[in-house]
């Protein structure tokens, strides 16, 4: 008969595992992302390459927090855990925006320029 009650270190190995699989399902969906928009002829392609980098970034940053949340020793440990994350995301935010601003910018500028 299946375990109903699985130790605490059972139910870490199933959720490293299960994180473990959708981390490399992700890695492959953004090699592949990363593989279209190369090859892609459309002028916008670099502001989509590094808005695609952007979410990657984040979505590591996710898993890692998820690994560190499943290594919790007591809930005090995984608020404090949560809270760097939830700093350093919004630093990242912050970041991300100002460059994808500065990249518009210069989008936009481009647009008004003459043509030689």
């Amino acid at each position: 008969m299946a375990n109903i009650n699985p130790s605490a270190d059972n139910v870490r190995a199933m959720l490293t595992e299960s994180l473990g699989r959708v981390r490399q399902a992700s890695t492959e969906y953004f090699d592949l992302l990363e593989k279209n928009l190369g090859a892609s002829p459309l002028p916008i392609a670099d502001q989509a390459k590094q808005f695609c980098n952007y979410l990657q970034r984040n979505v590591v940053a996710t898993f890692d927090l998820g690994d560190k949340l499943i290594q919790a020793k007591d809930v005090q440990d995984a608020l404090k855990v949560q809270s760097e994350f939830f700093q350093a995301q919004m630093r990242a935010l912050t970041d991300q925006a100002k460059d994808m601003g500065e990249s518009a910018m210069k989008a936009a500028s481009g647009m008004f320029q003459p043509k030689s």
